[in-house]
C-alpha cells in the first residue's frame, strides 16, 4: 500500500512539473471575476489569454507558431504600440451593467506590462517548439480594474468583448469581517 502511494506521490509531481502539463488543463479562454463590496464598489479581476487573442487579431490564418515566431521577433516599441491598441478597445468594451440597465466603465486599469505579454509568448513559443504537438495554452495573466457605482447593487452583469472570445465570468458579493489579531472569525455557511 506505501509502495502504491508513493508511485502515485511521483506520478502526480512528475505531472504537475511537466512543462507540458502545467499548460494542458488550464482554461483556454478568458475569464472574468466581478466582485462586489459594500457601497457599490466593483473589482474586475481578468485573466486574458493573450497568445490566442492576438493570434486571432494579428495573424489569424497563420500557425500559432509562425505568429509567435513573428512576435518574438517584433521591436518592443512595436509590440508596445500594438498591445496599447488592444487594451484600449478592451477598456471601451468591457462594462459593468448595474441593476439591470446603468452601464459603469472600468477605471484604474492595471495591466500586464508590454514587455511582459511579449515575453510570454516568446516562452510559449520555446515550449511549443520543446514539445511539437503537445496541447498548450498560453499563460493568461491578470489584469485589474474597478468602479464605484454610487448605489447599492441589487444585481451586476459583465459586458464582455468581442476580442475576448468566450469568457467564463464569476461574479460574487464575499463575506467580511474584520477579526482580532489571533481571534477566529465568525462562521461561514458554505454548504448549499
Amino acid at each position: 500500500m506505501k509502495r502504491r502511494l508513493l508511485h502515485l506521490g511521483v506520478v502526480a509531481v512528475m505531472a504537475l512539473t511537466s512543462p507540458a502539463a502545467l499548460h494542458a488543463h488550464e482554461l483556454p479562454g478568458a475569464s472574468a471575476t466581478v466582485v462586489v463590496r459594500d457601497g457599490g464598489f466593483v473589482e474586475l479581476r481578468l485573466l486574458v489569454p493573450w497568445s490566442e487573442l492576438l493570434h486571432a487579431q494579428w495573424m489569424p490564418r497563420a500557425t500559432a507558431e509562425v505568429f509567435l515566431g513573428t512576435i518574438a521577433n517584433q521591436s518592443p516599441a512595436a509590440f508596445a504600440r500594438t498591445f496599447a491598441q488592444i487594451t484600449a478597445r478592451l477598456e471601451r468594451e468591457l462594462r459593468l451593467v448595474a441593476n439591470g440597465s446603468r452601464q459603469l466603465a472600468f477605471e484604474r486599469w492595471h495591466w500586464p506590462a508590454a514587455a511582459d505579454v511579449q515575453a510570454a509568448l516568446k516562452a510559449e513559443l520555446m515550449m511549443r517548439l520543446a514539445t511539437p504537438g503537445a496541447d498548450q495554452h498560453g499563460e493568461r495573466l491578470l489584469t485589474t480594474a474597478d468602479v464605484q457605482s454610487g448605489a447599492s447593487l441589487a444585481s451586476v452583469q459583465l459586458q464582455t468583448s468581442s476580442l475576448l472570445g468566450p469568457t467564463l465570468v464569476t461574479a460574487y458579493r464575499p463575506t467580511e469581517q474584520m477579526v482580532r489579531a489571533g481571534g477566529r472569525s465568525a462562521a461561514v455557511p458554505v454548504g448549499r
